[in-house]
């Protein structure tokens, strides 16, 4: 706002400079310059009527009242044309008697000589006469010599300079007046838009890049002014929505990289943790063997190697199967399939591993997917599996699939303990167990299962989660639905 005034200052400034200088021009031009101005101008109006007396000139004394009349009462110059033997032929003014052509015009007594080339002086009062601008010349009419005379009164001149003077004051008060409102106006039209782009400006400082300069101000500079500002908000405005989404990224980025460090971390230690007690199992029964320790049981000992062992071989196959799918190593083969009758072949096969539950099946009707058979059937089989070793002996495991939103659902749900809610989507993760603890028990899952199952699911198209329920948990995905 400081810098917009200054600018309204230094216009109205100029502004008032230039009147002052027209005013002192005007006023110093009516006291020294005028009347030599106006005695000029008087000179060249008295030369140019001698010869347009000259050109039109006729001894007719009502053709030469009409050809002079304008030239008397515009011009007010007298006029006096006399022939070679003296006569008056014309006169603006009566003569008085026995005045001749001699004693008539001061300018003869001044020894002033009639000329065909006259030059108009200024002579000074004499004889009762007022000081006059006149003219002597002269020039032939059908071979006859015509003497003419013209002169101005320098009084009539002086008066008219004095009638100037006076209306250039008032003019001079009337132009200072207007012109300081038209400045005052004109410095609010050219401020005011310099304002409204200075306003934008911080706008665009503080990143607010909403407000738009005017563009139609009344001055080209000003319009070419709004239109950069407008052009370099827009850029800004650009510049930093780009940089932002590349922040975002870069955060998005940082936090991934942060996530897969966690991630490996945590598989790392899963990894050892789960194969450390196999192998210093099959360490111990190994050395025992070997030195053929009395009273041990070799079968025994034989079953737990091989059982170790086993374990150990799954872990390595589910930690390759996983790998193969999230790096998109195995192939699929997606074909039309029916979900319903999916679940129930995969039920049927996995039902030893169910013999110690009830399974409830809720798959009637047609589900319609476009998938892998073999890799939905690992999924639904992990999911029974999971839901087994968490349900308690004579426990209900229940399998159902349904429709929604043109996508097809399956869900598990068993009658275990409810999972923390804050570690509901971690169950998807690599060797993630609820049991931080990371207690064994009887089951050999090694906590793949589930991150097989997100990673098939996804390559599928399809969503999953866990959620905990009124019975238990509830582990569910879900596939787009495909027309039959």
């Amino acid at each position: 706002m400081r810098r917009a005034l200054s600018i309204r200052t230094q216009l109205l400034g100029l502004c008032a400079a230039l009147l002052l200088i027209v005013a002192v021009g005007q006023l110093l031009f009516g006291t020294f310059f005028a009347r030599a101005y106006f005695l000029h101008q008087k000179k060249e109006e008295i030369s140019d009527f001698f010869y347009y007396i000259r050109e039109n000139y006729t001894d007719s004394t009502q053709e030469l009242y009409e050809l002079l009349r304008e030239g008397e009462d515009v011009q007010n110059i007298r006029v006096a044309i006399y022939d070679e033997a003296g006569e008056l032929l014309y006169t603006s003014r009566p003569m008085r008697e026995g005045y001749g052509v001699e004693s008539f015009f001061p300018a003869l007594e001044e020894g002033i000589p009639f000329s065909e080339e006259p030059e108009v002086r200024e002579l000074p009062a004499r004889g009762g006469e007022d000081a006059q601008l006149g003219l002597t010349g002269m020039f032939y009419c059908d071979g006859e010599a015509r003497y003419v005379m013209l002169w101005v009164m320098v009084a009539s001149i002086e008066s008219s300079i004095s009638a100037f003077n006076h209306v250039s004051a008032y003019i001079v008060g009337i132009v200072l007046a207007a012109g300081a409102l038209a400045s005052v106006l004109f410095a609010r039209k050219i401020t005011r838009p310099l304002q409204e782009i200075q306003q934008v400006s911080r706008q665009m400082a503080d990143l607010d890049f909403s407000a738009k300069a005017d563009e139609t101000a009344p001055v080209s500079e000003l319009r070419s002014l709004a239109g950069s500002v407008n052009e370099m908000g827009a850029q800004l405005s650009g510049a930093i929505e780009e940089l932002r989404q590349a922040n975002e990224h870069l955060r998005q980025d940082v936090d991934r990289q942060k996530r897969l460090e966690q991630m490996r971390r945590e598989f790392v230690a899963n990894v050892s943790h789960e194969m450390k007690t196999p192998l210093c199992l099959l360490q111990m029964y190994a050395e025992n063997l070997k030195r053929n320790v009395a009273g041990i049981d070799k079968d025994y000992y034989c079953d737990t190697i091989i059982d170790e062992a086993g374990r150990l071989s799954d872990m390595v196959g589910s930690m390759l199967e996983l790998s193969a799918m999230e790096n998109g190593l195995s192939e699929m083969t997606m074909e039309p399939l029916d979900l319903g009758e999916l679940c129930r072949e995969t039920a049927e096969r996995m039902a030893p591993v169910l013999s110690r539950c009830r399974l409830a099946l809720e798959t009637d009707g047609a589900f319609p997917v476009q998938g892998d058979q073999t890799a939905l059937a690992t999924v639904i089989g992990n999911f029974l599996s999971n839901a087994a070793a968490h349900t308690p002996d004579g426990g209900e495991v229940l399998l159902q699939t349904a429709k929604e939103g043109g996508q097809v659902r399956l869900t598990v749900v068993n009658q275990g303990a409810p999972i923390p809610g804050d570690r509901l989507e971690r169950v998807w993760d690599s060797f993630y167990k609820v049991d931080e603890a990371r207690v064994r028990s009887g089951e050999t899952h090694a906590g793949l299962g589930l991150a097989i199952v997100k990673s098939i699911v996804t390559r599928h198209g399809g969503v999953c989660w866990a959620e905990n329920t009124a019975e238990g948990v509830a582990f569910s995905f879900a596939l787009p639905e495909t027309r039959q």
